[in-house]
Formats: C-alpha cells, structure tokens, sequence
C-alpha cells in the first residue's frame, strides 16, 4: 500500500497549528486564538473555564493520526516479513523490538530538541550552537537508504555507525557545553512535553495494535477498560493528585491513557483504510463517517454528564469530540483532494503532505533551524519589522509565512528522500 496522502496532509495541518499557535503574537488577539484555558492578556491556566478551539484540537488530532498510522505502518511490516517465510515467533521479536527502540528514539527526541535549543540566549555562538545542534540530529534519526542509488548514499550505508557515534559525541558535547557556557539547566523536567507524551501513547498503543491487530472485540474490550480507568481516575482527581508529586511528574502522567481514548479508536480507521484496497470505496467512507458521528455524540452525552470540556484537567468529553472532529477532517480531506487541481492548491498539498510525512523535523524547524539562521544573517530584523507594534493579526500573518516556508523546506526534504525516524 502507498502512503495514504490525505493522512499526511492532515498531519501536515496538525504540524502547522501547532507550531502557528506557538508564534502568534502573544496577549492581544481574541481567546479563540490561544487555548482557551490561557486566555489572554495573562495567559495563566484557568482550569474552571470550559471550552476548546482550535488550538486545542490540534494536539488530538496529532494522535489521531498516530493511531491511524500505527496499523498501516505495522500491517506493512509484518506482511513484508511473511513474504520472506519467517517464522512467526521471530516476526513477533523483530515487531516488538522495533516499537520500544521507536519508543526510546522519541522519548530520547523530547529531551534532546530542547537541551538543544539555545536560541534564546544573546550572540551569535548560541545560534551556531543551535543550528548545530538541529544538524546532529540527523545523525541519529536520519533514516539511512538500503541501497546505494549514488556515491554519496554508498558512503552513508558504509559508514552510518561512525556517523551515529560521532553524531552522539557532538549531542553530548554540545548539552555540555550549553550548561557550563549558556547557562542551560539540564534536568528530567526539561523536555517537550507534547514530543514525550506521544512516545508512550506509541508505545501504549502499538502493543494493544499488536496483540488485538486480528480481534476487533478484543482491541474494543481493551478500550471499554481505558474508558473504563479515565472515568473514575478523572471523578478522583487523580491526574491533577499525581502531577502535584514533582518526584513523579517526570516520567508518570496519566494522559497516557486518557489519549488512548483517541488513539485506540483510530487504530480501527487504520486497519479500515488498510484493509479497504480492492473492497467497496463507499462502504468504508459510510463507516468512517458514523464512527465519526458516534464519537461526537458519545462526546456530547460525556459533556452533559461531566458538565464541562476540558482540555486540562482532560475530560472524556475533549477526547470523544476531538476524535470525531479527527474523522471528519480526514474524511473531508479524502473527498476534496482529487478536487484540487488549480497549480496554488497543488503547491500547498505537497507543503503540507512533504512536512506531514517527515513530521519531527517539522515540528522544531522553525526554533531549531530558522529562527537561529535569521538571528545569524540579519533577518531576524526583517522578521520583527513584519510585526508592527498595535497591529496583532499582520503578526499572525507573519506567523502564517514563517510556518509555511519552513514546513516548505521540510516538504522539499521529503521530496528529496530525506527523513527521520518518527
């Protein structure tokens, strides 16, 4: 099966707000700009406000995809390795090892963008540092060819373990480095969060994938006990109990399975898409499109019974609703796309598919990359300059460019067969 190209344009789009409502101009647009429990001017968390936007969404959507992509991804694997006539037992080894070392790679990816990012710090070094520090990266989740289709891929394939190892001295040093120079805390605290949170709705999710992957009553039965633990988790007030205990908070957040409620549920969209080659078009869109209008009512009921939608503390409500709204897009997406045909809106389906099929590099680009460059060459003047004092929404604008040309040099990466391991 091909990439499903109307998945990696909404995880295009994800990728977009995500980084668009992290640049907006900060205090002076509407709430409906910002999360809506950090309302502006402030922007101080209000748990006793109810409501989502549409930088709340963004966030869920992003696991959505995850979770559609998890079967697609896995089913292709373990068929490859059926062609080959290897015995179930090793196919099983080979698919578990390869979800935790996926795991790590992206729990190790949350700590290292950021113990990375020196871009705050005044001078010049600090940029160097940075822009150096998003280029290590490459070392280690870049996915290396199979074959050599070039010298330069010849010299890769031959060399990619001295690569790795001095591409893990150059980390480390540069970790170093930003403490002892740059005045950086190194710390288990420091790490992006949305980055790690994934790393173990991964790892949470592609096991029930695995083991239920052949049993639709199973996977749902499993489900029916995630809803099951976030109902009377979150009527305790747990999640907020456990976040309180700094010693915890680091590595234990119960998010982890109150996404599941999401992820779960599209794993079953993924195992449809996969499954619907050479079956009835219609029939699998019909069944996207009620489940995606059952999870909608099942998120209104949830949001008449709980009172409220909240994105923190997390409601089942938030959950139900940003899951259909998933489906919706996605379906939305899937009966446009053969529609754009005009040269402009071509142009913005390979943006936004090239950066959703590469999304770790889109996701910190933009701080990592750009930002530092333009610090280094002057641009940062013209940057600033595009935002005039009293006008918020020509900084928006602003914002909406600079997403658009780094999720453009993302895109001609991918173009160019360059990614990483996501």
């Amino acid at each position: 099966m091909k990439r499903y190209l109307p998945l990696d344009i909404l995880r295009g789009l994800t990728i977009f707000g995500m980084v668009l409502s992290a640049i907006v101009p900060y205090g002076v647009l509407p709430p409906w700009m910002y999360h809506i429990q950090n309302p502006p001017p402030a922007h101080a968390l209000d748990m006793t406000i109810s409501g989502i936007s549409w930088v709340d969404i963004v966030f869920p959507i992003f696991i959505f995809c995850m979770g559609v992509s998890i079967p697609i991804a896995g089913r292709k694997r373990i068929e490859a390795r059926e062609e080959n006539h290897e015995s179930k037992g090793k196919i099983r080894n080979t698919f578990l090892k390869e979800v935790f070392e996926r795991f790590l790679m992206l729990w190790l990816f949350s700590y290292l963008y950021t113990l990375l990012d020196f871009s705050d710090v005044k001078g010049w070094l600090p940029q160097l540092a940075t822009i150096t520090g998003f280029l290590s990266l490459f070392t280690l989740y870049y996915i290396f060819p199979k074959t050599a289709i070039s010298s330069f891929s010849a010299w890769l394939i031959k060399y990619k373990n001295q690569i790795r190892v001095s591409g893990i001295i150059i980390i480390t040093l540069l970790i170093i480095a930003g403490n002892l120079f740059f005045g950086e805390v190194v710390s288990v605290h420091r790490r992006g969060i949305i980055i790690f949170l994934l790393a173990f709705l991964y790892l949470f999710g592609s096991l029930i994938w695995y083991f239920t992957r052949n049993n639709v009553r199973s996977r749902a039965f499993v489900f029916g006990l995630i809803l099951l633990f976030s109902a009377v988790t979150m009527y305790f007030g747990l999640q907020g109990k456990i976040y309180a205990i700094k010693e915890l908070r680091w590595i234990l957040n119960l998010e982890y399975f109150y996404f599941l409620l999401i992820l779960v549920p599209a794993t079953f969209i993924g195992d449809l898409i996969y499954g619907g080659e050479g079956r009835k078009h219609s029939l699998i869109i019909k069944a996207e499109f009620w489940l995606a209008s059952l999870s909608v009512v099942t998120g209104i009921v949830a949001f008449f019974i709980e009172g409220s939608i909240k994105k923190v503390p997390c409601t089942i409500s938030y959950c139900f609703i940003t899951l259909g709204i998933s489906l919706y897009l996605l379906l939305l997406i899937h009966y446009i796309l053969p529609k754009m045909q005009s040269r402009t809106l071509i142009i913005f389906t390979r943006i936004f598919s090239g950066a959703g099929s590469n999304p770790l590099i889109s996701y910190i680009a933009f701080g990592s990359f750009v930002i530092p460059v333009f610090k280094l060459t002057g641009l940062i003047i013209v940057y600033q300059a595009a935002y005039p004092p009293g006008y918020p929404w020509i900084g928006v604008a602003r914002a909406v460019v600079a997403v658009l040309f780094t999720m453009s040099l993302v895109a001609l990466m991918s173009e160019k067969k360059i990614f990483w391991r996501a």
